[in-house]
Parts: C-alpha cells; sequence; structure tokens
C-alpha cells in the first residue's frame, strides 16, 4: 500500500518516491521485514525440532512486535496527514501494531525473561 501511494503522490512537482528519503525509509523497511523474517524462521526452526527455549520465544515477540511498530511509525510519517485518517489502511495497520507490543506479554516482560535468562532466575 504505501509504496503505490508513493508512486502517485506528488509534493514539488514530482511522486514523492522520488525523493532520497521516501526511498531509504522504504529500504530500511524492508530490511527490518527481513530481519524479522529470518528471526521468526530460527525460531520455528528450533520450534520444530524442540529445541525452542522461552527467552528466545521471548525475544522474538518483542524484537518483532519492536519492528511491526517502528516500521509502521516510518511508513505512517510518508502518508502526511493522510495516515491518521482511518479511511487509510495505514491508519489500522499502525494502530496494530501498537497493541502487540502490549497483549500476549508486554515487551517489558519479554525483556524481562530475556535479562532471567541471562543472568539467572
Amino acid at each position: 500500500m504505501t509504496t503505490q501511494y508513493v508512486k502517485e503522490r506528488q509534493a514539488f512537482g514530482q511522486a514523492i518516491g522520488q525523493f532520497q528519503n521516501t526511498r531509504f525509509v522504504l529500504a530500511q523497511a524492508k530490511i527490518d521485514e527481513l530481519a524479522t523474517a529470518a528471526f521468526y524462521n530460527q525460531n520455528l526452526e528450533l520450534y520444530m525440532q524442540g529445541k525452542l527455549d522461552v527467552e528466545t520465544a521471548a525475544a522474538l515477540k518483542s524484537f518483532s512486535t519492536d519492528m511491526q511498530m517502528k516500521i509502521a511509525d516510518n511508513l505512517l510519517q510518508l502518508f502526511g496527514g493522510y495516515g491518521y485518517m482511518t479511511e487509510y489502511p495505514i491508519s489500522r495497520f499502525f494502530v496494530d501494531a501498537r497493541i502487540q507490543r502490549i497483549y500476549g506479554g508486554t515487551n517489558e516482560i519479554m525483556k524481562e525473561i530475556v535479562a532471567r535468562g541471562l543472568l539467572g532466575r
């Protein structure tokens, strides 16, 4: 949705997708998505082997939801004020990303689980 929007939205006589900052934001979102997917796949493989520990699962939950929020925030910024209008799907993506860091155990609790694994109970 965002790539299509930045191809169409005009500012200063050109599509905002032509601006270097916009391209960098999109590129970083893709990089973050790929890193999160790799971490997820690693966790899935560990789970399938019966080797996934609670600390690694907690680290994935914290990392992936932080990345989701970061990506949503950065992509919403490209929409400007339209990003806050509920007619735009990016608005819902942003709201959904925020709640992910809360339910299923807050990210602070996930970090506590990771820390306990590192330092002992």
